[in-house]
């Protein structure tokens, strides 16, 4: 229990330094976000929060916890998305040669680390599903997506870093029963990291001294590529800590929001990675809410996936459990395509 509080405040005091000491540097090389056209924050806003989550973690790992090939790899491969992602950041690279970079280091995990996905568990009820050598292709795919799910949510303030840390909070907690002490210490780094970069983001100001920061798709892409080999590797025999479809309560509420989005571009003719505010952080303030509460709403819900699926997690009827996951995303498309009633239900019932 004192290492946990440890590898917590060690992370956290990390970021929190790292993040003073890139400010200046920032403001030197034009690694900022400013405002204009679809960004409507004030002032210039340096884009380092991927970066000191990446350097905070690093150096906790390197002092708490043994350095095995994977936790190695793991770092090698984490600190190429956080470069490519700041490149990004600094000269908004095309995204093919985004979606490029993320299948070369997914596959730096799926074939240098052999992350991959051997058994889907019991989803139907007819037993175990086994995709054979599949598992690794499909583990590249998977990993893509979480990347992509958790840098197309990175719209608002504190959203993908709270959904981010909602996830590894209870990862600490399956890990920890399981007894994977690696896995768990690394989460605990994550969660400090993150926490010392969402006073920057939620509390900091444009303009004051205690200036705000942005993650940056270095580091929405670096959480997302994270907790996608995090998930993969706990659910995965022979040392599961969780089920297969235990990992995709923790990351339902992010894919289904990408799925959602990109059918509903390509649908109506456009690029599915092309930038719109159809997200649902998007709808819930078009309904009249404020950031912060549209933030509390999308938190709340995530808390709760997260929350099911660690309650779920040694059932013996995994299918009921994806059936939860299903019912979710059916009416999750029901609710988008309908997104414009609850918009005006809303405004009227609380104007």
């Amino acid at each position: 229990m004192e290492l946990g509080f440890g590898i917590l405040a060690v992370a956290f005091v990390t970021a929190f330094v790292v993040v003073k000491m890139l400010k200046p540097i920032a403001y030197l090389v034009n690694l900022v976000d400013k405002p204009g056209g679809r960004k409507d924050h004030d002032g210039v806003i340096p884009l380092i929060g991927g970066l000191a989550i990446y350097t905070s973690v690093c150096i906790t790992t390197f002092l708490f916890i043994e350095q095995p090939i994977f936790i190695r790899l793991f770092l090698l491969a984490g600190g190429l998305i956080v470069f490519m992602g700041m490149v990004d950041d600094r000269y908004q690279l095309s995204a093919r040669f985004r979606l490029a970079g993320q299948f070369l280091i997914a596959c730096i995990f799926v074939y240098g680390l052999d992350v991959h996905i051997e058994s889907f568990g019991d989803l139907l009820g007819i037993g175990e599903l086994n995709p054979g050598w599949l598992g690794y292709p499909l583990a590249v795919l998977s990993l893509m997506g979480v990347v992509n799910a958790m840098n197309m949510l990175d719209g608002m303030d504190g959203l993908v870093g709270s959904i981010a840390m909602v996830s590894f909070i209870g990862l600490i907690g399956l890990f920890g029963a399981a007894g994977h002490t690696t896995f768990q210490y690394l989460c605990l780094a994550f969660t400090g990291a993150i926490a010392a970069f969402l006073i920057f983001n939620l509390w900091g100001s444009p303009t004051k001294n205690f200036r705000k920061v942005f993650m940056g798709d270095a580091g929405s892409m670096f959480l997302g590529l994270s907790l996608g080999v995090l998930l993969i590797e706990g659910s995965q025999q022979p040392t599961a800590a969780f089920s297969p479809v235990t990992a995709l309560w923790f990351v339902l509420l992010p894919m289904t929001d990408m799925f959602t989005i990109m059918y509903r571009r390509i649908k109506r003719g456009r690029s599915p990675m092309a930038p719109d505010r159809t997200h649902i952080h998007h709808i819930i303030i078009r309904a009249g809410f404020s950031r912060k509460q549209a933030l509390y709403i999308v938190l709340v819900l995530q808390s709760i996936f997260v929350v099911t699926g660690v309650l779920l997690h040694n059932s013996t009827y995994e299918w009921r459990s994806f059936t939860l996951v299903v019912t979710f995303v059916i009416g999750y498309q029901l609710f988008m395509r309908r997104a414009w009633l609850f918009v005006r239900w809303s405004k009227k019932r609380f104007a």
